[in-house]
């Protein structure tokens, strides 16, 4: 098999003599030596972007979570509950997470529910001022307003809560209209300091979102409060001594906004910075920085993006081509047996991305669980072949596949949107393909009809995307989401794939709350989607972590976990 693709040199910026004088990987810069032991410990984190804000729910259009911003405001701030990266909500100001068999989680015959959090003792905002549920009392009023122009992201799960109760300042009652299987991912409850924001929202109730306490004076609940915002240059943050999980390990935390991958590199390598955050730094620059600190006991690992590279199938016979091609469930099944995704994920991931097989990658909570649903689909281009002719293809006189029905060649249409690896990735789907008779047509969206759906939607072979995990049990294999001219081409199920089973399947998902039940629905869902290849994943999308010897406690691509984070002095 032919494997191809685009390899980058490693260009570094230089920022003046002092940042590039020949230091150690890892070593501290000139001076530095003879820092006593008990020199106050500062960690330096570096980030591509400047985020707008500190709140992700009054974020404006444009602020997304990406360049590392998301990593920002999880540092001053705290949350009922926050993601570690391996598909688990872990409780943070909750003192636990809600559930079905506490009796925090209750979902009545009617159909309504309440949820009910139990708030932790003794939090203090970053001003010293407690923090109670009429917090969040205060914050599901001000992100339901219609008049605050709030950027949450959490309409949906505000939409079906009815009322709250917060009369008891250590627990907060949520009741519902409907069952919501999100709930306890608290959507739309990032706290706000009521006695510092309320008079504002009495006031001036468009200018919530543009006060400095969501920026420049942010006011938070987490380990470190914020001490100074240089804008353009770097935020920085000290140790909150009233933390109400402990003492933070930490005297200082600055976060520096590096503009480019270049130059995050140079400022890792010349030791200005203590770890790299995603996104920013690519994964060929990132191999390369890992061969150079060989022996150094300086890291560079690969974390999940919770997206998955994966081919987007065509099942339209309208647009499909061939008309008797990947329209059949046998021929998918095929074609996928013939690509080999691991030497895929090595090339295009430089051996740091696993191979995706499905939505749950290995390091998933419920993956054992649910591994005995999974169909495989390894490479075997024997069993390709099998399949194929099953379904009438079978090779000509030259090798290629030809259809005994109809005499159609087998060509087919690779697309996708242009980008660094695309090319790779084309190719390495081709050679598979091409190995089993199939005559090849790589096509790149052209940049100016990249944001048409009606083009890119009705491309006649498969497309290669990206698209996030959780999406593939929410929307985007429902045959209600399909797009098309009706809906103007809106609709998140691209390649039209229709199958009355995962409909249904999907729909007990989004009412269903017990654990036990959802588990088993994940798993007939896994078994009926990947047998019938609604779409093809590839690989797991990763993003590159470096950070120097001496920094423990790392774990995942953010600092959920950063009372944790410590750095050796």
């Amino acid at each position: 098999m032919r494997l191809r693709w685009l390899a980058r040199p490693l260009f570094v910026i230089a920022f003046g003599a002092s940042a590039c004088a020949p230091v150690g990987p890892g070593q501290p810069g000139v001076g530095e030596q003879a820092r006593p032991s008990q020199a106050p410990k500062l960690l330096v984190i570096g980030i591509q972007r400047e985020p707008r804000t500190l709140n992700a729910d009054m974020a404006v259009a444009g602020d997304s979570g990406a360049a590392g911003a998301s990593a920002v405001r999880i540092i001053p701030h705290n949350f009922l509950v926050i993601d570690n990266d391996r598909g688990a909500f872990v409780p943070q100001l909750a003192s636990e997470q809600i559930s079905l068999e506490r009796g925090t989680w209750v979902v009545n015959a009617d159909g309504t529910m309440v949820t009910t959090w139990l708030l932790r003792p003794n939090i203090r905002w970053h001003d010293g001022t407690p923090f109670t549920s009429a917090d969040l009392e205060f914050s599901y009023t001000v992100y339901r307003d219609p008049d605050v122009p709030t950027g949450t992201a959490a309409l949906t799960a505000l939409r079906h809560m009815e009322r709250v109760d917060a009369s008891d300042p250590l627990k907060f009652v949520i009741y519902w209209s409907q069952p919501f299987v999100r709930a306890n991912e608290a959507l739309g409850l990032i706290p706000l300091p009521r006695h510092a924001l309320e008079e504002t929202y009495r006031t001036d109730k468009s200018n919530v979102p543009n006060s400095t306490l969501f920026h420049s004076e942010f006011l938070g609940l987490g380990p470190y409060r914020l001490a100074r915002w240089e804008s353009g240059s770097h935020v920085e943050f000290t140790r909150f001594d009233q933390y109400f999980l402990g003492r933070p390990p930490l005297d200082t935390v600055v976060v520096r906004f590096l503009g480019d991958s270049n130059t995050m590199v140079a400022n890792i390598l010349s030791g200005t910075v203590d770890i790299l955050l995603p996104i920013g730094v690519e994964v060929e620059q990132a191999m390369e920085v890992k061969q150079r600190w060989e022996g150094t006991g300086n890291v560079v690992r690969a974390e999940l993006r919770g997206s998955i590279r994966e081919v987007n199938i065509q099942h339209r016979p309208e647009y499909a081509r061939p008309i008797s091609g990947l329209t059949n469930q046998t021929v998918r099944q095929g074609l996928y047996h013939a690509i080999d995704r691991q030497a895929m994920a090595d090339v295009m991931t430089h051996g740091m991305g696993p191979v995706a097989d499905s939505w749950f990658h290995t390091d998933h909570e419920q993956r054992r669980q649910l591994e005995r649903y999974i169909p495989q689909y390894p490479h075997d281009p024997a069993r390709a072949l099998l399949l194929l002719a099953q379904a009438g293809w079978v090779r000509g006189s030259d090798g290629m596949l030809i259809q005994q029905s109809t005499g159609e060649r087998f060509e087919l249409q690779i697309s996708g949107d242009q980008s660094g690896g695309l090319e790779a990735e084309q190719n390495i789907l081709a050679d598979g393909w091409k190995a089993v008779g199939l005559r090849m047509n790589l096509y790149i969206v052209p940049n100016a009809l990249r944001g048409d759906p009606a083009h890119g939607d009705t491309l006649p072979g498969v497309k290669i995307g990206s698209f996030a995990a959780d999406r593939y049990y929410t929307d985007i294999n429902h045959s209600a989401n399909i797009s098309s001219e009706a809906n103007r081409w809106s609709g998140r199920n691209r390649g039209g794939f229709a199958n009355r089973r995962v409909d249904g399947l999907l729909d007990q998902l989004q009412v269903t709350i017990d654990p036990g039940p959802r588990l088993a629905l994940h798993g007939e869902l896994l078994r009926e989607v990947l047998t019938d290849i609604a779409r093809m994943p590839l690989y797991w999308d990763v993003d590159p972590v470096l950070y120097l010897k001496g920094v423990t406690g790392i774990q995942g691509r953010r600092p959920w976990n950063l009372l944790e984070w410590d750095k050796a002095v």
